[in-house]
């Protein structure tokens, strides 16, 4: 027990899931709507919808108001990409295993890049801006 008080979690490797998670389960959503034979767009949505709740949850959970999501982070915008490429892929005969492999892809290395290069989406003019959380400040 005494070793645990001593160790420190690895930030970096907590970031790593955090980018892994959104790529898993936006494909997840992709495949279940490709097998549920829906439109394009609901494709698109559904997945979007299944890779940014996990975030969302674990924020609300962890007392982080607003959201993650709802800064100027690039959760939804990789969701978007990984989804848009998992449709296409599917769409154009590729195997199964290699578009749910290159979406995933997608998604990870935006998310990562984002992380890791500290981009961000733009925000509004029109509203202050919010207090950023300096979580990845300390790679």
């Amino acid at each position: 027990m005494a070793y645990l008080h001593r160790w420190e979690l690895p930030h970096r490797a907590l970031l790593i899931v955090d980018a892994l998670g959104p790529a898993v389960v936006t494909v997840i959503g992709a495949r279940a709507a490709v097998d549920a034979q829906v439109t394009a767009l609901a494709v698109i949505v559904l997945a979007v919808l299944t890779g940014v709740t996990g975030e969302v949850v674990r924020d609300v959970l962890c007392g982080q108001f607003p959201p993650l999501l709802l800064r100027e982070e690039v959760y939804a915008t990789a969701a978007l990409a990984g989804s848009v490429c998992y449709l296409l892929l599917d769409r154009a005969g590729v195997g199964d295993g290699v578009a749910t492999h290159v979406a995933a892809g997608v998604v990870f290395v935006l998310r990562m890049t984002a992380m890791f290069r500290r981009l961000n989406l733009p925000t509004s003019s029109l509203q202050p801006p919010l207090e950023r959380d300096e979580s990845y400040a300390a790679m």
